[in-house]
């Protein structure tokens, strides 16, 4: 009896221990969880601590899209060589929001151009990479339009801005964009008609080493004619490729682009990455290279 005593208690002690075992197991693992949830919401969350961009900002509502004043100075020469072939820049707008669409634009066999959303969530990367395919980049920098209701996202410069805060705002849009060499306005219909506002924009562009592409969203813009009065490299846009999202509406601008190009001996057509415009473009530029060279935009500014 004394020895099944003896070896009864201690495997009711050893079950007591096990017992006490569990409780200390899910405590050690609720400290974990506990010390974990910070470091994980730090590495989920932006460093700014706002919530990046979800969708890409709407396009400027307008109908008909402002026609564009010829671009003097930009005719051809004479004769036939390759080099005096008229030329055509595609600048492709709102870009850093669609990783896997933007790149199939940029991979595009064709020398188009690209001007990012300062504060897209793929911006960073991708403007990266379009740098290291060769490509041009530009800040696409949001200014205020006429229509309130429309949003044109983060880093949007307003006339209501003081100096101080606008090229504060303006600084950081730039910045946002690695290896920018040149500028042009998201939306803007209300911000580019202010001569004011322009010189304060354009003067800085200037300072930094950039050009300027006047996106002309309202006839009333006076972004192009401020940039040459400053002595900023400039142009305009000559044609909005997908105003309307029907390809047959895509064809006939692309078109009309080449049409205008071989009349003033270039011009500039802007885009917009969706899916529809990707297509027709991909479909559409071994054709237009039979009539037109397509070069990047920077080789347009004057």
């Amino acid at each position: 009896m004394p020895r099944k005593k003896k070896t009864f208690q201690p495997r009711r002690k050893a079950s007591s221990r096990q017992r006490d075992r569990f409780p200390g197991l899910i405590r050690n693992i609720l400290y974990l969880a506990i010390l974990a949830l910070p470091l994980a919401l730090l590495y989920l969350l932006p460093i700014s601590g706002e919530k990046a961009p979800t969708s890409r900002p709407p396009f400027e509502n307008f109908t008909p899209a402002p026609k564009a004043p010829v671009q003097k100075g930009l005719k051809p020469k004479k004769g036939h060589a390759r080099f005096n072939a008229p030329m055509l820049a595609i600048l492709i707008d709102d870009m850093g929001y669609d990783s896997r669409l933007d790149r199939q634009f940029i991979d595009m066999d064709s020398s188009l151009s690209f001007a990012f959303l300062p504060h897209a969530p793929n911006t960073v990367k991708l403007a990266n990479y379009t740098r290291r395919a060769g490509k041009d980049v530009l800040v696409h920098i949001p200014m205020e339009p006429d229509n309130k209701g429309l949003n044109p996202g983060p880093g949007v410069l307003t006339l209501d801005l003081g100096f101080d805060r606008l090229l504060h705002i303006l600084k950081e849009d730039i910045s946002a964009v690695p290896g920018a060499i040149g500028a042009n306005n998201h939306m803007g219909s209300r911000f580019t008609t202010n001569r004011k506002a322009m010189e304060i924009v354009l003067a800085y562009l200037k300072a930094r080493g950039l050009f300027f592409i006047d996106s002309r969203t309202t006839k009333d813009t006076v972004a192009f004619d401020v940039a040459r009065q400053l002595g900023l490299p400039c142009a305009h846009r000559s044609v909005f490729l997908d105003h309307s999202l029907s390809p047959e509406a895509i064809r006939h601008e692309i078109r009309r682009s080449v049409k205008i190009a071989k009349e003033q001996g270039a011009a500039i057509a802007i885009g917009h990455p969706t899916r529809i415009t990707y297509e027709v473009l991909y479909n559409e530029i071994p054709l237009i290279k039979k009539e037109v060279r397509i070069v990047p935009v920077h080789r347009l500014v004057h």
